[in-house]
């Protein structure tokens, strides 16, 4: 019995996630393997992270240009032979899966809290023979459209790593820290400079640190020229991460939507104070207003400002909200005991899977993708177009 997860090899939560399930996996016999995903037209691929696998592979592929059975004959080729498990987290596992039996309990993992997760988990409910759901929230909104499914839905919040030490005090301006992908229309990034300006003309002043890279971080450093003094530490290795935390006060995470936050685990881990969006999926789970960080409506500058204004003013909150962060994640929220909970569902892999009819495979793309196509008569086609437009 063997563990595969396919995942898209891009930085982020997902990624930063089934690293930690890998590196921190307890001795059961088993082979747990890792294939990655890598689109080459899309300008975030290509992470380069090394999994503590007992075998990693990359495919690379070229959508929407190549046929898209050819991408998925090719995803199917790099699956170690065996039976067990393979965990899938996006689109393209899934119709790899829907299309090639592999004999395998299909275990779909669910990493937002949007309808783009759902509906592939309600399209795809032949295919997957079990749900991961990280937060309560997503957990509830699966059973309700898939009702019938209801025991085969499973809870399972990850984990992360407990650095050893954490985020001591330090005089002077609060120690702000965003890390995670620059990007506005879910991270809400673009918001920080003008929580900045909200800060500045109250007479608060701050250090701030971004970690992370993404399609609007020029635009936000643009936006932010009016304060030379904010670092862009760029993409941090998550080995670096838990020294960067450690010399911060609070994260800011003005997100708009998420499943559960694996950067925000991370800051609380090392005892640095959330102040994050109030959104319903994730964050009502680790951030209790007043306890162990603030929440404040999505998009409100305002209400942002004034929380980190509060932490400033009064040091023995803050650290009293410092330690009941790090406590939280130490007691529900540490690695080396989340990683049992899915160890233990993925040994069940015999009760759970159904075997698929050939009937029933989804269709999937346009004309040009089918399986009797050839490649390279897809390619020349849809390049053709591409140029033209």
């Amino acid at each position: 019995m063997n563990v595969v997860y396919v995942l898209p090899d891009k930085r982020g939560g997902v990624l930063r996630i089934v690293s930690n399930l890998l590196a921190y996996r307890h001795a059961d016999g088993c082979g747990h393997h890792a294939v990655l995903t890598r689109n080459r037209l899309d300008g975030d691929a290509g992470a380069g992270t090394v999994l503590k696998a007992d075998s990693q592979t990359v495919v690379d592929y070229a959508l929407p240009r190549e046929n898209l059975h050819t991408v998925m004959r090719r995803v199917a080729r790099a699956i170690p032979k065996g039976e067990g498990v393979y965990v899938a987290s996006d689109l393209l596992d899934l119709a790899t899966a829907s299309v090639h039996d592999f004999g395998r309990a299909v275990i779909f993992m669910l990493h937002g809290d949007i309808d783009y997760y759902y509906d592939l988990a309600v399209s795809h409910e032949t295919t997957i023979d079990a749900f991961i759901a990280y937060s309560r929230r997503m957990y509830d909104e699966l059973v309700a459209r898939l009702p019938h499914r209801a025991t085969s839905v499973f809870h399972l919040p990850y984990g992360v790593p407990v650095p050893a030490d954490a985020r001591t005090p330090a005089a002077g301006p609060l120690r702000l820290v965003y890390a995670g992908r620059l990007e506005h229309g879910q991270k809400g990034v673009l918001d920080l400079p003008e929580i900045d300006r909200a800060l500045a003309a109250e007479g608060v002043r701050c250090h701030w640190t971004i970690a992370g890279e993404g399609p609007d971080g020029d635009d936000l450093r643009r936006r932010w020229s009016f304060n030379p003094d904010v670092r862009f530490v760029g993409s941090v290795a998550a080995e670096r991460m838990p020294a960067l935390l450690a010399a911060q006060d609070v994260f800011i995470l003005p997100t708009r939507f998420e499943g559960l936050p694996c950067a925000l685990l991370e800051a609380m881990a090392s005892g640095v104070v959330p102040v994050v969006s109030d959104i319903p999926s994730g964050i009502p789970e680790l951030v209790s207003p007043g306890t162990t960080g603030d929440r404040c409506p999505a998009g409100d500058v305002r209400a942002f400002a004034a929380a980190i204004r509060a932490l400033d003013e009064d040091r023995g909150q803050l650290e009293t909200m410092s330690s009941a962060a790090r406590h939280l994640v130490q007691t529900h929220y540490d690695i080396r005991h989340r990683v049992a909970d899915y160890q233990a569902l993925y040994v069940r892999w015999q009760e759970l899977y159904r075997r698929r009819a050939s009937w029933r495979h989804l269709r999937y793309g346009s004309r040009l993708d089918r399986r009797w196509i050839p490649n390279r008569i897809v390619t020349a086609v849809r390049g053709a177009r591409w140029r033209r437009s």
